[in-house]
């Protein structure tokens, strides 16, 4: 099905710090042509930092495009040349303060495949060890340890609304607790 489309021009409509919006227009294969205006991001990368088995970072910050104070999972867009596990090496630091010793990666997603080419990628960062805070200027944010246990509820009674903490979450919990085809959380 991939092939039945053929991408036939990108004009830049505006080219922000961290990304360019572009008005695609592409054809199928039976000559039907349309047009989509497209968000152009570099990536991202998602960090689940586990203090213990039963202990997680949460950070809660200001986010200006739903006008909210929301808690997520600390996450950074990539740098120009920058690979996915070196963002989140350098953002797990900037944003809670803690560096970790072991990595895990969990996977990929696209949070918004119908607007963005933004692809976030996923890790789980254990044994967690004490650092300087170095938050960007307009950047700021709260952390907060939570229990697994807690972590679950603010999930399950919306208090955490972040897709990529839910999914997150998810990959975590299905990689390292899911038993026997099973999938079971308590609330």
């Amino acid at each position: 099905m991939k092939n039945d489309f053929k991408r036939l021009s990108t004009e830049l409509i505006y080219k922000a710090r961290l990304f360019e919006l572009k008005k695609v227009q592409t054809r199928r294969a039976n000559g039907h042509e349309f047009i989509h205006d497209v968000i152009f991001h570099p990536g991202a990368a998602v960090i689940v930092p586990m203090l213990s088995e039963t202990k997680f970072v949460l950070i809660r910050q200001y986010r200006t495009a739903v006008e909210d104070v929301i808690w997520e999972f600390p996450a950074g867009t990539l740098e120009k040349g920058e690979s996915p596990s070196r963002c989140a090496k350098r953002e797990i630091i900037e944003e809670t303060g803690f560096a970790a010793k072991r990595w895990t990666k969990l996977g990929t997603f696209y949070p918004a495949p119908g607007i963005s080419t933004e692809l976030m990628h996923l890790f789980l960062a254990r044994d967690l060890v004490s650092q300087k805070m170095s938050l960007d200027q307009d950047e700021f944010i709260q952390k907060k340890v939570v229990s697994l246990k807690e972590l679950q509820n603010m999930i399950l009674d919306g208090t955490i609304i972040d897709g990529k903490t839910i999914v997150g979450f998810f990959y975590y919990w299905m990689k390292f607790h899911k038993k026997r085809g099973q999938v079971t959380f308590s609330h």
